[in-house]
């Protein structure tokens, strides 16, 4: 039998891949991203990271969970069902004890003095994904930098940046540039089509007579 440890386990590799898994009777944990934000006062940009929602109102795991499970357990789908119902029911007794399950990945499970069952999710921030942090001091080079409209400067792993607040003006300069070097292409094919006309017109002489003017002599 799946002892309660490797059930947690594979349900949280399942977890990585749908991001999202539904307990019976527990109810259902989903990955959530949360995007960058802005500090108005400080200046400081936080990172993007993660969190894991819990809603015990759904909790009917879906078909893909147990395809999931009997293939990787190499079972039936039916043997499948009862691995996550056995997962569900151990987990429920261990919580009504008043003990706390730690989900790795996942987060803790307990519940409160009034039953209710209170999930705390792992923190999901990551080291590569650093804060932002405003500097309104000087820089390392000892000149003063402003966090006006026009100049400002970032901390990222204590290395300075400084980035300028107004560089879009190369934007409008290069789509400027990009549409002349267009219009000089298309007049010199324009130019080389109009010679390369005149040079294949073959000019066809006349097989009519010469006629010259008789003067009458003097």
């Amino acid at each position: 039998m799946t002892s309660t440890a490797d059930t947690a386990e594979l349900l949280r590799l399942y977890f990585i891949q749908q991001r999202t898994v539904n307990l019976p009777g527990i109810g259902s944990f989903e990955l959530d991203r949360i995007p960058a934000q802005v500090d108005q006062v400080s200046g400081a940009i936080k990172a993007p990271s993660y969190t894991i929602r819990y809603d015990s109102m759904h909790d009917i795991p879906s078909k893909e969970m147990f395809a999931y499970i009997s293939r990787k357990r190499n079972i039936s789908e039916w043997e499948a069902i009862g691995v996550v119902n056995n997962f569900s029911m151990n987990l429920k007794d261990q919580l009504k004890k008043g003990q706390r399950f730690e989900w790795e990945g996942i987060g803790s499970l307990e519940n409160s003095s009034s039953g209710q069952l209170i999930f705390d999710p792992v923190n999901n921030r990551y080291d590569f994904l650093p804060d932002l942090n405003a500097l309104s001091t000087q820089s390392m080079s000892g000149e003063a930098v402003s966090t006006g409209d026009h100049h400002g400067a970032i901390t990222w792993n204590d290395e300075l940046v400084t980035v300028e607040a107004r560089t879009s003006w190369w934007v409008a300069a290069a789509v400027i540039a990009a549409v002349a070097l267009v219009m000089i292409f298309f007049n010199l094919i324009r130019n080389e089509y109009k010679l390369s006309g005149a040079r294949d017109t073959n000019i066809v002489p006349s097989t009519a007579p010469a006629q010259f003017e008789s003067k009458p002599a003097n």
